[in-house]
């Protein structure tokens, strides 16, 4: 049964990587072949799947649905284009580190869909290529969604599984995430940034643009924004309160559709149902690869190949590197969690101890992403939309700048956890 529910696995990836089916249908079907065959019970599916992710994904969508409509996201955009002056190379620099802020605390897919617009703008007014500003921003998403619980999804599957708190992720994770981003911004400035140049006329463009007519409904802005931030707010308070992360998101999520007064069925369309739907299947998938022992077998490989934390740790984070430049990181991190958990207890870890190889598995899933087009669901959105621009965003354009930042993000990253974590 364990080869039957390694080959479903397989071949429910291959499905939606090779973009045969799309990933919520084939891993819903996987889950039920998986039931149906036996290698899970349905209580076990039940339980395998993890409704802390799913309630902090619901809550946070609807916060954010009901926030973009604001017009803040845009707005936020044509100011850090300002503030840089209209200098193409400082624009290029400071919309990257506005993707990565934002990305911290939005999904990176809605981060990209609401800067990609206004981008384009720019880059038009400025008289520029877009592809620089475009890849400057996919990349800067990946890396900024790295540095907290809600940034991105391995993160939330993290978190949720191991009860690890919105504060660890953020005191362990920003000081690598801050490197990796401000060497990242200085390599694309060296190698786009400084050979931009804009006549000044097209300077007086982008300083021309009204920013604050892009907010489009100035009292939703603020009753949504002062619920977002006690929401965020309430996230760092953790300790103190002992509420989850999904009951904080939900209950300010209730909270904003109260208060905003915007119609509960408009607030369900901004839930991404089928990525919430995808995670269900690929619970119960990954639950049965447990149940059939696959999970230890694999725990037990590990523990075998490495004979130190310090060693363990790095694998963790290249071979999560490398697997997620290939195949999305959702399903692998949902995968390596009871990995982990069961190397943890086969070799005897504390909590503490076991703590560096969670931000060695974060670092890995989420960075790795920026290495290949296909390694993260924002680098092919914003792909897509480039193309309908009849914009060149390819996969070798994008790998050949992409793979060496993301080879230089994971040596930050293991220097990080070798020397601070260990």
């Amino acid at each position: 049964m364990a080869l039957f529910a390694v080959a479903v696995f397989a071949v429910v990836l291959a499905l939606f990587a090779l973009e045969l089916v799309h990933r919520t249908p084939a891993v819903l079907g996987g889950a039920a072949l998986l039931i149906i065959a036996g290698a899970i019970a349905e209580e076990e599916a039940v339980e395998a799947v993890n409704w802390e992710t799913l309630g902090l994904l619901v809550g946070m969508m609807i916060l954010v649905g009901i926030l973009k409509h604001t017009g803040l996201f845009t707005y936020l955009a044509i100011r850090s284009a300002q503030l840089a002056r209209g200098s193409p190379g400082r624009v290029l620099v400071y919309l990257g580190l506005i993707t990565a802020l934002l990305s911290a605390f939005l999904d990176n897919v809605t981060t990209v869909l609401l800067l990609f617009p206004v981008t384009l703008v720019i880059a038009r007014i400025l008289d520029q290529d877009p592809l620089p500003f475009l890849l400057v921003e996919v990349l800067c998403s990946n890396i900024g969604g790295t540095a907290t619980l809600i940034g991105d999804p391995p993160n939330i599957i993290i978190g949720t599984a191991t009860g690890l708190s919105f504060n660890a992720f953020i005191a362990n994770l920003v000081s690598p995430v801050a490197a990796t981003l401000l060497l990242t911004l200085a390599i694309l400035w060296a190698v786009y940034g400084r050979r931009m140049a804009a006549a000044e006329e097209q300077r007086k463009g982008v300083m021309a643009q009204d920013a604050r007519a892009a907010i489009r409904d100035g009292r939703l802005l603020v009753r949504a924004g002062l619920v977002t931030a006690a929401t965020v707010g309430a996230f760092f308070l953790q300790d103190l309160t002992g509420l989850s992360p999904a009951v904080v998101a939900l209950a300010g999520a209730a909270v904003a559709m109260i208060v905003c007064g915007t119609r509960v069925e408009r607030c369900l369309e901004e839930v991404e149902w089928p990525t919430i739907l995808f995670f269900v299947g690929l619970f119960v998938m990954v639950g049965a690869l447990e149940a059939t022992g696959v999970v230890g077998a694999i725990a037990d490989a590990l523990a075998s190949a490495s004979d130190s934390r310090a060693a363990t740790a790095a694998l963790i984070i290249w071979g999560s590197g490398a697997a997620s430049a290939v195949i999305d990181n959702i399903p692998f991190t949902a995968t390596m969690v009871p990995v982990i958990e069961e190397l943890g207890a086969a070799k005897g870890y504390s909590p503490a101890e076991l703590e560096p190889l969670w931000w060695s598995l974060s670092l890995g899933a989420c960075l790795g992403g920026n290495a290949t087009l296909i390694g993260a669901s924002a680098n092919l959105v914003v792909a897509g939309m480039s193309e309908r621009e009849g914009i060149a965003f390819t996969f070798w354009r994008f790998t050949k700048v992409g793979l060496p930042l993301t080879a230089l993000a994971l040596a930050v990253s293991t220097a990080y956890v070798l020397l601070f974590q260990l």
